[in-house]
């Protein structure tokens, strides 16, 4: 698992403070329903997609209609608080709210574990040749796959695999 997906309660309780203060901050209003969903992506141990977000919130709301929760999630995600893994139709939690930056992911084909790593300069770079083509950017979206730390140790010992 990823230092990005941390869960025990203080650390849940001071990215959901973290949260709010930003959102107090930027005049956002983050709705009970909002702040249930990025909850959820937060605990969430890999990218987490709308289905998924919908079946967890249920035995607390009841039954609530998709495009409710896409509306949550299109909030979420123009605000900064979260990713969209576009290979994944899934979301993750940003890692830094509130500060502007560009973001690759590493993705796990195994697992799904999902780690953010912001990159300016990678990004900067990657925006600096389209131009040169005459292609306009609009959009920068950066995902590697592969195995992670964890998995790839599998592979490598497999004994472990019959352990669990």
């Amino acid at each position: 698992m990823s230092a990005d997906h941390v869960h025990p309660a203080h650390d849940l309780a001071e990215r959901l403070a973290r949260a709010d203060a930003f959102a107090v901050e930027h005049d956002l209003t983050l709705t009970p329903l909002r702040r249930q969903v990025y909850e959820l992506i937060v605990t969430a141990a890999r990218p987490i997609g709308a289905y998924d977000l919908l079946a967890a919130l249920e035995p607390q709301r009841g039954r609530v209609p998709p495009t409710t929760v896409y509306r949550a999630l299109d909030f979420l995600v123009e605000n900064g608080f979260v990713h969209r893994i576009e290979s994944r139709n899934a979301f993750v939690a940003c890692c830094e709210i509130g500060k502007p930056h560009q973001s690759q992911f590493l993705i796990c084909e195994r697992c799904g574990d999902t780690v953010e790593i912001p990159g300016e300069e990678l990004a900067e770079r990657l925006s600096a040749t389209p131009p040169a083509h005459g292609f306009e950017v609009h959009k920068q979206v950066v995902e590697l796959t592969g195995l992670c730390g964890d998995c790839k140790t599998k592979d490598h010992n497999p004994d472990k695999e019959h352990e669990e």
